[in-house]
């Protein structure tokens, strides 16, 4: 699956699959067990051949270089929980020009691009994207 378990409850996403389009889900079945994945590790991307990258609802933290050394250009936010501390340099050595949002309808997605244009910014994630 790529992912890990971090406690009794949550599991991060460690390995992405060699794929060009790739979710991270919102939970995670291991050892017939349910996980909430909630954290993206660093190098996660690494060597991969991916292009966009679907964030799954229950992500509160993306580590730093999650995406560095891979081809991802487009991240799709489908989470409301991400902090600026909690995205600090996961941009950084990245492909990535655009963050998307996309958690429901029209006027939840205006919030959250206006939140999300604050920590994805160039000094905090470590590089400059759009966000839409």
């Amino acid at each position: 699956t790529g992912c890990t378990i971090l406690d009794s409850k949550t599991a991060a996403f460690s390995k992405a699959p060699n794929k060009k389009s790739v979710v991270v889900p919102k939970t995670v079945k291991i050892n017939n067990k349910t996980y909430k994945v909630t954290t993206i590790r660093a190098d996660a991307f690494k060597g991969s051949k991916i292009r966009t990258v679907t964030v799954g609802a229950n992500i509160k933290s993306i580590k730093k270089y999650a995406f560095r050394g891979s081809k991802a250009t487009k991240l799709i936010l489908q989470t409301k929980l991400l902090k600026k501390a909690s995205v600090k340099n996961s941009l950084r050595g990245s492909k990535i020009k655009t963050v998307k949002v996309s958690i429901g309808k029209k006027a939840i997605n205006k919030k959250f691009v206006k939140k999300y244009k604050k920590i994805f910014t160039k000094k905090n994630a470590g590089k400059k994207v759009a966000v839409k």
